[in-house]
């Protein structure tokens, strides 16, 4: 069998964060039940399995959710976040701000990292 497949997983995760740049109410520190789905492509081995779902859990988890579920998420130059809240409670400092945009594309370089072959990342707030 030469044909390529894409299988997908969901997950949820629980976040704090602000958006330093927005003028509306994301400006403000808020929290999110983020659902993530994560796809991946390939073609299937000799058992039909592009990935067993028991690794890609195992590896999502390790990788993202582990990390980010009920933390807060910081832009490493928000100072009024960095100062109030990297002391004081579960933080992630991330080089960007934390759009879904930006979380995506990191979520996608972590798991790219573990050589998964990721074809697409939704991810909900």
């Amino acid at each position: 069998m030469n044909k390529s497949f894409e299988i997908s997983k969901i997950f949820h995760f629980d976040m704090t964060h602000r958006l330093s740049f927005h003028e509306g109410k994301c400006r403000n520190l808020h929290g999110h039940t983020y659902k993530l789905e994560v796809f991946v492509r390939g073609i299937p081995d000799k058992n039909g399995f592009v990935i067993d779902f028991g690794d890609l859990k195992r590896i999502v988890s390790e990788e993202v959710i582990e990390f980010l579920d009920h933390a807060v998420a910081v832009y490493e130059k928000d100072d009024l976040l960095v100062d109030a809240v990297c002391d004081r409670f579960r933080t992630v400092l991330f080089p960007f701000e934390t759009s879904a945009e930006n979380l995506c594309a990191w979520i996608a370089e972590r798991l790219q990292s573990r050589s998964l072959n990721i074809s697409k990342i939704i991810l909900w707030e």
